[in-house]
């Protein structure tokens, strides 16, 4: 993902379930249960393909009331482009 781009979570072939302040997603593709939480969980809904990483971070940090940094929001990504959780395959800063 490059610097400039608008993460987008993936919606298709999988099942999302939402529990308290964590998500669990099932990925039928690959028969895998993955569950992130809470603030993986504020990323990944944020993640809409029309908002910027810093935008991401920004709103992350009003929702939990302190500081969310962007590296904290590629953290996020990182893991999610390896689980297959963007709907794009894009390279992700590292």
């Amino acid at each position: 993902m490059k610097s400039g781009s608008n993460p987008l979570s993936r919606q298709d072939n999988i099942v999302i379930q939402e529990l308290n302040n964590e998500i669990l997603i099932y990925d039928l593709s690959k028969n895998k249960a993955l569950c992130l939480n809470q603030t993986s969980a504020m990323v990944w809904r944020e993640c809409n393909g029309t908002q910027s990483v810093s935008e991401i971070s920004q709103k992350v940090t009003n929702k939990l009331k302190l500081n969310f940094s962007e590296d904290l929001v590629w953290l996020a990504l990182n893991q999610f482009k390896k689980d297959n959780l963007l709907a794009e395959s894009q390279l992700v800063k590292t």
